[in-house]
């Protein structure tokens, strides 16, 4: 009986070794498995932080974008009603002093205000008159509509024709 005993002790001594090794063998797998699993997440984790600072460059980047775009519409904006306005104060069609086209001279605009109901016209009349200065252009007007109560002559302006 004692050999039987002793048969059976030395049994299970070696079904324990041998699991012994076994699971050995497997923990050391598993080790490892969680090494390789602990570096991958490492490298999550990193790439999750650039990410990160990616994230918050690209929405400073943005939004600095933003602001400019903004400042440009504005500055379009401010643009489109300058020349709206421009457009506006700058009569679109002129009637002509001179028959003959002069040599020399820049343009000037001349404008000219019906005052009572003896103007042959009423509202405003715009001239492009072709003279050295100013003044010389405003009494070349004066020649023409030389009746002080019945027209209003402003002061002229340099003429600057749009480009087409």
């Amino acid at each position: 009986m004692t050999a039987l005993w002793m048969l059976g002790a030395m049994t299970g001594l070696g079904i324990g070794l041998l699991g012994e090794r076994i699971l050995g063998r497997r923990a050391v797998r598993q080790s490892a498995r969680l090494a390789a699993l602990n570096e991958r997440l490492d490298v999550y984790a990193n790439f999750a932080k650039l990410a990160a600072v990616r994230r918050a460059e690209t929405e400073e980047t943005l939004s600095s974008l933003r602001r400019e775009a903004a400042e440009a519409e504005g500055e379009i904006g401010a643009l489109q009603t300058a020349a709206t306005d421009d457009a506006a104060l700058t009569a679109t069609e002129f009637h002509c002093v001179d028959r003959v086209a002069r040599a020399g001279g820049p343009l000037w605009h001349v404008a000219v205000e019906a005052l009572d109901a003896t103007a042959p016209w009423t509202g405003v009349r715009h001239y492009a008159v072709a003279a050295e200065t100013a003044d010389e252009a405003r009494k070349r007007i004066g020649e023409r509509h030389s009746s002080a109560t019945a027209f209003a002559i402003a002061p002229a302006a340099p003429l600057v024709l749009p480009e087409r």
